[in-house]
C-alpha cells in the first residue's frame, strides 16, 4: 500500500515534465537530519529516486538504492507526507550567498492541485518566509524553480 502511494505521489509530481522538458530531475521530498539535508529527487523514465545529501554547500549522491521500498525505510516521512495536510520540505536552493527551503503543503491532501509552495530564506538558523505560490506551476516560472526542476 505504502509503494503504491509513493507512485501515486511520484506520479503528480511527474506530470510537471511538461513546464521544463530540459530538466531531467524533480525534487519530490527532502528531509533534514543534523545539518545535512537529504534530497529525493525523481529522474525521468526511472521508477527508484535518486537520493542525494547536501552538506557543507555540496550536493553529492548518498546511497545507489533499487528497490523504491528501501528508500522508503531509510525516510519514512516521506509515506505519511503524500497523504498530509501539514508543511513538507521538498528541495533546498543555495542561490549565490544565499539558501532556501523549499515546502510544500496541500489545502486538500487527495488534491495534488491545491498546494501551497514557500520559499524560506534560511540564514543563521532563521526561516524567513521569500515567496508563497498557490501552485507548483506558478513556482515553475519563479527564480526558485530550479529547486524542483533540477536540470
Amino acid at each position: 500500500m505504502r509503494t503504491k502511494v509513493l507512485f501515486a505521489f511520484a506520479a503528480g509530481f511527474l506530470s510537471l515534465y511538461g513546464f521544463s522538458q530540459k530538466k531531467k530531475e524533480m525534487a519530490v521530498y527532502a528531509e533534514k537530519k543534523g545539518s545535512d539535508y537529504y534530497l529525493i529527487r525523481l529522474e525521468e523514465n526511472k521508477q527508484v529516486p535518486n537520493v542525494y545529501v547536501y552538506s557543507n554547500g555540496i550536493t553529492k549522491p548518498y546511497k545507489n538504492y533499487t528497490d523504491l521500498k528501501d528508500i522508503v525505510i531509510d525516510f519514512p516521512g516521506m509515506i505519511s507526507s503524500n497523504n498530509s495536510t501539514k508543511e513538507e520540505m521538498v528541495s533546498v536552493l543555495k542561490k549565490g550567498d544565499k539558501f532556501y527551503e523549499i515546502t510544500t503543503q496541500r489545502k486538500d491532501p487527495k488534491n495534488f492541485e491545491k498546494t501551497i509552495v514557500t520559499v524560506y530564506e534560511v540564514y543563521q538558523g532563521q526561516k524567513r518566509i521569500i515567496e508563497e505560490y498557490d501552485t507548483i506551476y506558478d513556482l515553475a516560472g519563479s527564480p526558485y524553480k530550479d529547486a524542483i526542476f533540477i536540470n
